[in-house]
């Protein structure tokens, strides 16, 4: 028999599904090491196409949406956390000195953004479902970049008070949907080598933002008599104008209503990811308040919000990062070049880590021991005023951190697959309810605590542990969750009932369904 999947194929592998004497060797190589549901279940377009043509469909089709969407979602995710971070630059550039602030007014501004971004961040991930995330996701990057750009034109601490809300307010769109218009496009299996090129662009950022402001610094200070922490925000505030420009006409939308996908290669996204759970497609939703209602009950949710919540905390050093490397003794333009190579290491550690943990579907180890080498880190920076042990500090501290969050919002879309409209909800509030650790750490680095910064460091190494051991927990959580739907499954088989798309009571997906671990 050819590998031909016509109705005659179809027939003989569901009735061979049926057979008791049929071995699971024998069917996974008669539907190409996949069960024999996914034979029968595929749409009638694909009906035609032998086991190596979906193959090949499969892999097309995915490498289409990787040259669109990752690029265009890398490009706005480096200029987003640009946007976000030039403050702590601005600093060293005299922006505290020329708005004439004083006593907690920086860390206010600090903090403020964060207001804006938590409000924000679910009410539009639970409109994300039901619109074009090619117009949403750009038209809000529109909207902070020019708020941005117009932070230049602040001349006192109010001012720059409602320009950081407001970026705050416009951005919160962006990491959640873009995180969460990946988990339509891939499978679990795939999500974490992509969410960690995503992230990629966080990470250049940061390595990058210190070599611009530098640049800024040197050729702009001055010019048309304005200090360089203005054109700072103009320079960056424009380019995000620009690329968001150029999303809308790129990025991708869902798999049903792409314009430049096939109909063969729509019903191939879609089928693809409701193979994974119950059968149900991917863009079939229930309402928003739906949606909130069930990431809300959902336990494992919370957990993963404690998780991402004890992991910022952790890295919350961020922000104020030229200032901690200014500790080590050297000048303005030097700081700014010194806060890059910390993050080319974390750039890179973060892509091995990320593609090992994807490579072996295994999440909570790659999270635990990144993290606890971050809060190493802590130990170490506090331990010693000797310029190159801190410094070598740091990039435990960056390169453990970096590559345990990539790991983390991973495994949240693989923790809650479906509904979409459950994920996207569950996407947010893990995003929201985490950054509202931003209220209090944007106070956390204090002036006169340097050069040590010991309470700091002493704060963020034990919320590294605490991330590390949600990390634990959530494993062994899952872990049995999986072996209720082993335990499950084997009875079927011994009433005669080998493959079977029903949804299991332990997981709520088609049986056969896994939590990563």
């Amino acid at each position: 028999m050819t590998k031909d999947i016509s109705d005659q194929y179809v027939e003989e592998v569901s009735n061979a599904s049926k057979e008791s004497i049929v071995s699971a060797d024998e069917l996974a190589k008669l539907t190409d090491g996949r069960g024999a549901d996914y034979i029968t279940g595929l749409p009638a377009c694909l009906r035609h196409y032998s086991v190596d043509q979906l193959n090949a469909l499969e892999t097309g089709f995915r490498r289409k949406v990787d040259r669109r969407l990752l690029p265009t979602l890398i490009g706005m995710f480096l200029l987003n956390i640009l946007d976000r971070n030039n403050i702590a630059a601005a600093r060293l550039q005299g922006l505290e000195e020329d708005l004439d602030l004083h006593g907690n007014q920086y860390y206010t501004a600090l903090m403020i953004l964060y207001v804006g971004y938590i409000l924000m961040q679910v009410p539009s991930n639970m409109l994300l479902p039901h619109v074009k995330p090619s117009l949403m996701i750009p038209g809000c990057m529109i909207a902070w970049g020019l708020v941005s750009t117009l932070t230049a034109a602040t001349q006192n601490f109010a001012g720059l008070l409602v320009c950081r809300f407001f970026v705050g307010f416009t951005e919160a769109p962006f990491f959640c949907g873009a995180v969460f218009l990946l988990s339509g496009w891939y499978k679990k299996s795939e999500l974490a080598t992509r969410i960690t090129t995503l992230y990629c662009g966080n990470t250049l950022a940061n390595c990058f933002g210190g070599l611009i402001a530098a640049g800024v610094l040197h050729g702009l200070d001055g010019v048309k008599g304005m200090l360089a922490w203005r054109w700072l925000f103009i320079v960056e505030g424009t380019a995000t104008i620009l690329m968001a420009i150029a999303a809308m006409f790129i990025l991708p939308n869902w798999p049903h209503n792409t314009s430049w996908l096939s109909a063969e290669e729509k019903e191939m996204a879609r089928y693809r990811l409701a193979y994974e759970t119950a059968g149900r497609a991917d863009d079939e939703d229930d309402s928003p308040l739906e949606g909130l209602k069930q990431a809300v009950s959902d336990p494992k949710v919370w957990l993963l919000v404690l998780m991402q919540h004890a992991l910022l905390v952790g890295m919350s050093y961020v922000y104020f990062f030229p200032s901690i490397v200014k500790t080590l003794g050297y000048g303005n333009i030097h700081t700014l070049l010194l806060t890059a190579p910390p993050y080319v290491f974390a750039f890179i550690t973060a892509i091995i880590v990320s593609w090992h943990s994807g490579k072996t579907n295994e999440r909570c180890y790659h999270i635990v021991v990144p993290i606890l080498i971050s809060g190493l880190g802590q130990v170490i920076f506090v331990s010693t005023l000797q310029t190159g042990a801190r410094y070598f500090a740091m990039f435990l501290m960056t390169g453990g951190a970096y590559c345990a969050f990539n790991v983390v919002m991973s495994w949240v879309s693989s923790a809650i697959p479906r509904p979409r409209t459950k994920r996207a909800v569950a996407l947010a509030m893990v995003a929201a309810l985490s950054n509202a650790s931003h209220t209090y750490t944007s106070y956390i680095f204090p002036k006169e605590d340097a050069p040590r910064y010991m309470n700091s460091a002493i704060i963020l190494a034990v919320f590294c542990v605490v991330c590390a051991c949600c990390a634990l927990g959530l494993r062994f959580w899952l872990a049995s969750l999986n072996k209720k739907a082993a335990i499950e499954e084997a009875g079927d088989a011994e009433s005669g009932v080998i493959y079977d798309g029903h949804v299991s009571k332990a997981t709520g997906m088609r049986r056969g369904f896994r939590y990563q671990l």
